[in-house]
């Protein structure tokens, strides 16, 4: 592919009329020239790039339209985290799968909301540093003389000797996440739980949520799901359902309960790749 530079004049007047065609203005391309750095400039050059995923945008125009609270990226993991990346990954990462027409729409949970008003846009990681990223792998990234936190560590957590917190990681990929449980979710079964999502949100596994919680705590000092459950995929070595939740400064409390359990026992989502 040739450079930009030495398109001949009949390609470029072809372009141009092209353009015209479709109702392109004089004034959009000032706008472009005045405004290099803009929402509108980058949805521009996106249009002309993007290849890979239909409807994406850069991760970059995702964070502007989310804003810093409601947003964990990889420079936000490089600089709490410590967190390194290689090229490779950087190019993986490159496209956040939601544009602005979903970000921008209503939250199908919160009336009168939007989805980046009530949702957390975050970067899952699989490994940090060559260590794979699990629930007990959190509990030294979060140690407990800080915030956020755990309730209970090592040896005296449950679930330490469970697969679910040992070795099930997260994946390389970006997430869109409701803050808090699905509403009027609680005092379900599990499968009435799942009959209440709407078709493009997903039951998270457990890692995830645990990531949510405490990413969003990290950008905004804010706990989510202060009493409440949310029940997640997993399942323990006993064959319960997993739960994360009850989080504020004595810890995140995660627990496994049987169908039967369901007081303030509500329904974790994730919106759909």
């Amino acid at each position: 592919m040739g450079s930009l530079v030495h398109i001949s004049h009949a390609d470029l007047h072809a372009t141009i009329e092209l353009f015209s065609r479709w109702g392109v203005k004089p004034a959009h391309f000032e706008r472009l020239r005045a405004e290099p750095d803009s929402i509108f400039a980058q949805r521009v050059r996106h249009a002309f790039l993007s290849e890979d995923i239909p409807g994406a945008i850069s991760w970059q125009m995702a964070h502007q339209l989310m804003g810093n609270e409601h947003f964990f990226g990889p420079d936000d993991w490089a600089t709490l985290y410590g967190a390194r990346f290689t090229k490779k990954q950087l190019r993986q990462i490159v496209r956040f799968p939601w544009n602005e027409a979903v970000l921008n729409s209503l939250c199908p949970f919160v009336p009168g909301k939007t989805i980046r008003e009530t949702h957390l846009a975050f970067l899952e990681l699989d490994r940090i540093n060559g260590d794979p990223l699990t629930i007990m792998k959190w509990q030294q990234l979060q140690p407990a003389p800080g915030q956020p936190r755990f309730d209970k560590y090592a040896s005296e957590a449950w679930y330490s000797g469970h697969k679910f917190a040992v070795k099930t990681t997260g994946q390389l990929r970006w997430r869109l996440m409701p803050l808090e449980i699905v509403p009027n979710s609680e005092n379900q079964t599990f499968a009435d739980q799942q009959g209440m999502l709407p078709a493009n949100y997903e039951v998270p596994l457990a890692m995830t949520e645990v990531t949510k919680a405490f990413l969003y705590f990290k950008k905004s000092g804010k706990y989510v799901n202060p009493n409440r459950y949310g029940r997640c995929l997993d399942l323990t070595s006993d064959g319960l359902r997993v739960g994360v939740g009850i989080f504020d400064a004595i810890g995140l409390v995660v627990d496994g309960y049987w169908d039967g359990r369901r007081v303030n026992v509500g329904l974790a989502a994730a919106r759909k790749f």
